[in-house]
């Protein structure tokens, strides 16, 4: 069942919802849409932008953040308070498939992070469909789309000035029930009307990544290259700032250390990056990845063939964040493309 709602009656609705949960909302800035954070009771007309594509900051931020106390020792009772009630309303469709991504890592049958878990259980999902794309989305090269199919608690999608909702889980459906007013079953032509919309965008994205056209599987081009000095060429304008891991909405690596703090110690987890040259130090100092071309390589590897071999997915979602945020100009799609044409090219001249 999907329903349409007018905007004045979504804006009271969502008020409604603001009065007993958190929000975390996206808004304009001078440059780009940035999600901003609205206590109980906050949330105003003045606040709501449905914006067109996604946010500079992952969807992983409200999951795992990135730094957070996990553990004190001796332990304090007073401690603990990871408060997950809120709900997040903007999310696009490469942010929540890259949560099923982190889900596999995070919420396993043998490790499950527990916090992780807890955030993933609690809190809440308003997913929107883009509107346009960004010029460095590249979701549909990467087996995405658009526009969310799964993954989200309601769904809101924009038509000739009506928004539809589509009910994704059964908490979704109580918090409609709850929550929202002026609700209508949707009509066949505003239902006609989003699925163009839809193809639009997603045939824009296809256009603007057209030249992106590759042969062989990411896993395959990158495996036939572990051994070649191809990764020189690649990383040579890469600064080691490990931005494009940090704004990743599929990253997951990170670390551990205790501090002190008065009369007891916290175990704090920060996010980290394989690009940081004390990345995978070993005790006694050893790097085996202390060249910048080896972390390069890794960081493709992993996302490419080793998730696909151990998951049965690529570690990315086509979000472009990594393209628009790299100070050495580095576009993942064109690392993929010359991977693929150097390999071509061996096979067809026969050179070992």
């Amino acid at each position: 069942m999907m329903y349409q709602i007018s905007t004045m009656d979504l804006i009271k609705s969502l008020k409604k919802l603001n009065k007993e949960y958190l929000f975390f909302a996206p808004v304009e800035t001078e440059s780009n849409f940035q999600y901003q954070k609205f206590l109980p009771g906050s949330w105003k007309e003045k606040d709501w932008f449905f914006i067109p594509f996604r946010t500079p900051q992952p969807l992983k931020s409200f999951f795992y953040a990135p730094i957070e106390k996990i553990a004190s020792y001796p332990k304090n009772k007073n401690s603990d308070s990871n408060q997950f009630k809120r709900v997040i309303l903007g999310p696009k469709a490469c942010d929540l498939h890259a949560l099923k991504i982190i889900d596999q890592v995070y919420a396993g049958k043998e490790y499950p992070d527990p916090f992780y878990v807890k955030a993933r259980q609690e809190q809440i999902i308003i997913s929107t469909d883009c509107l346009e794309p960004n010029e460095n989305c590249y979701c549909t090269l990467m087996n995405c789309q658009p526009y969310p199919k799964r993954d989200f608690d309601l769904n809101l999608s924009l038509t000739n000035n009506i928004y539809l909702i589509e009910i994704g889980t059964d908490r979704g459906k109580e918090l409609l029930n709850k929550y929202f007013q002026g609700l209508k079953e949707a009509s066949d032509s505003l239902i006609l009307e989003r699925e163009k919309n839809r193809e639009r965008v997603q045939e824009q994205v296809q256009k603007q990544n057209q030249k992106y056209s590759y042969v062989q599987t990411h896993q395959e081009a990158i495996e036939k290259h572990l051994k070649t000095d191809i990764w020189q060429d690649l990383s040579k304008t890469c600064v080691e700032c490990g931005t494009c891991t940090q704004i990743c909405p599929t990253c997951h690596c990170f670390l551990l250390y205790d501090q002190p703090v008065e009369n007891h110690y916290e175990r704090i987890k920060v996010w980290d990056s394989c690009f940081f040259a004390g990345y995978s130090r070993m005790a006694g100092g050893l790097t085996p990845r202390l060249q910048l071309a080896d972390r390069f390589k890794n960081r493709f590897y992993h996302k490419f063939d080793s998730f696909v071999t151990n998951f049965g997915m690529e570690a990315c979602t086509g979000c472009g964040r990594c393209v628009e945020g790299c100070m050495g100009k580095i576009d993942l799609r064109e690392v993929l493309l010359e991977l693929e044409k150097r390999v071509i090219l061996k096979e067809s001249l026969d050179i070992e």
